[in-house]
């Protein structure tokens, strides 16, 4: 079906600012095809016109880590459900996102990633299927955090290899805990197949860090969370990630996984072009409180917060918008910023060139805010997935 022209209208949001007043964005197909002034570019016939007045125009959103939302998960191992998932991401601003899988028995995990990878290029009416981010199963059982402790393991080539055979290309990222035995040889052997290798789930010290890095390890995953803290006689993980400038990271940026001050502090010690704010949203996402699962085991959601039944932190129901919001209203980004940490830095540890950023030629990736950070539109490929 071929997709019409679009011409937006209102505050552009592109790497070089926002725009004072409003701008109009046009379409093309799949691409951005014009970004200007009023007067710039006039509506045809073959446009179809939306004037947000002023209202916030941004690159897409992308999530590289989520788990499900709309009642569905990755785990779940059916294109229906993550076309329910890839729906209801698109409606909290989500444009692209790696499906994020949980440690479970080798051959449900190869079948998440089978699935996942049937769906990578196939147009489907949501957010993007950019590929695959394999969380576990080679975690630290001491920092297992919402991951059920009897499907971790200890990292195996061999058994990352099965994934990356099952994706056919679509592994794009593994989290794991650097101090494992065989860590270091799963880690230059993923770096040797283009993946993004982040610690997470972890009781590194910061020498083991080091070495990590040394073979290839580049980013950290939820930082802070499910890791050893700082003390200033033993970096722990946390001091390592924190110092290192090799290291990107990414954060939940919910306002409760880590507190807003936190975020700041981490800001400033990696630089907001290595920080990548991300959801880490569960199936409970959009459904409101209430009982769910995650890998198996029984989570309860409560005013939006995600628990298990000891307690612990079991991900978020927060979509890329709310993000936004929080790194706004309570860290005190600027919506520039902000939206940066969600689109162009997390397009640039992928490598995907023509996303996150709203420039002629790039894909027509493109979400709507309005000024208390509400979806208005999302628009994948050019297509108007989501109108509020």
């Amino acid at each position: 079906m071929e997709r019409k022209k679009l011409l937006l209208k209102g505050r552009v949001v592109t790497p070089g600012g926002i725009s004072p007043g409003n701008c109009l964005l046009e379409t093309d197909g799949s691409i951005i095809s014009h970004i200007g002034e009023t007067g710039t570019v006039f509506p045809g016939n073959d446009h179809v016109l939306f004037n947000f007045g002023p209202g916030y125009i941004c690159p897409g959103f992308i999530d590289i880590h989520v788990h499900g939302s709309g009642g569905a998960d990755v785990m779940d191992g059916s294109p229906e459900s993550m076309e329910t998932m890839a729906e209801w991401l698109a409606r909290g601003g989500t444009t692209g996102f790696l499906a994020t899988t949980l440690s479970a028995p080798r051959e449900r995990l190869a079948g998440a990633v089978r699935n996942a990878a049937s769906l990578r290029m196939k147009r489907i009416r949501g957010a993007k299927v950019l590929g695959v981010h394999l969380e576990g199963p080679f975690l630290n059982p001491e920092r297992k955090g919402a991951q059920k402790g009897e499907y971790l393991r200890l990292p195996s080539v061999g058994e990352l290899k099965e994934y990356i055979d099952a994706g056919s290309g679509a592994v794009r990222m593994i989290t794991l805990a650097p101090e494992l035995p065989g860590a270091a040889e799963v880690i230059r052997y993923a770096r040797a197949h283009g993946l993004v290798v982040s610690l997470g789930h972890s009781g590194a010290s910061i020498t083991q860090v080091e070495e990590a890095c040394d073979a290839g390890l580049n980013h950290v995953s939820h930082a802070f969370n499910a890791m050893t803290g700082f003390h200033h006689r033993e970096p722990g993980t946390t001091g390592a990630i924190m110092s290192m400038k090799r290291l990107t990271v990414d954060v939940i940026a919910d306002g409760y996984h880590v507190h807003p001050s936190i975020i700041k502090i981490l800001i400033k010690a990696k630089g907001i072009k290595n920080t990548i704010a991300i959801t880490d949203c569960i199936s409970a996402g959009g459904m409101g409180d209430g009982i769910y699962t995650l890998g198996g085991q029984r989570v309860t959601v409560r005013n939006g917060r995600t628990l298990l039944e000891d307690g612990t932190i079991a991900g978020s129901t927060v979509t890329m918008a709310n993000a936004v919001k929080v790194l706004v209203e309570q860290v005190g980004l600027d919506i520039g910023e902000a939206v940066q940490m969600v689109s162009a830095n997390a397009a640039r540890l992928l490598g995907l060139d023509s996303k996150g950023a709203l420039v002629t030629g790039n894909d027509a990736d493109i979400v709507v805010l309005d000024h208390e950070f509400r979806v208005l539109m999302t628009v994948v490929d050019g297509e108007v997935i989501y109108r509020r």
